[in-house]
């Protein structure tokens, strides 16, 4: 959950670069990237949530929340990207 929550954080601000620098093609790839990545790493945590949900002893650790707030902050800052590629589309 960790890695696809860090790996969709970094497709993400590559798609701003790829898109401040004119690269619209390049920034929707990454977009396309960080979208796959966000879908592993949530698939993961529903599944812990499903496990736990069915009464299984979950043992939740730091490194869970940590890989938790790296899935909530790559959700954030994917939207975020979004909006900053429309608009640098826009004034392009």
């Amino acid at each position: 959950m960790t890695s696809f929550g860090g790996e969709a954080k970094s497709q993400a601000l590559l798609a701003i670069k790829n898109a401040r620098e004119g690269d619209f093609e390049q920034a929707e790839e990454s977009m396309k990237a960080a979208w796959q990545a966000l879908e592993k790493s949530h698939q993961a945590q529903t599944n812990l949530l499903c496990r736990e949900a069915e009464a299984e002893d979950i043992k939740v650790s730091v490194f869970m929340l940590h890989a938790a707030n790296h899935l909530s902050s790559a959700q954030v800052i994917f939207q975020l990207a979004e909006e900053l590629i429309y608009l640098l589309r826009k004034v392009r």
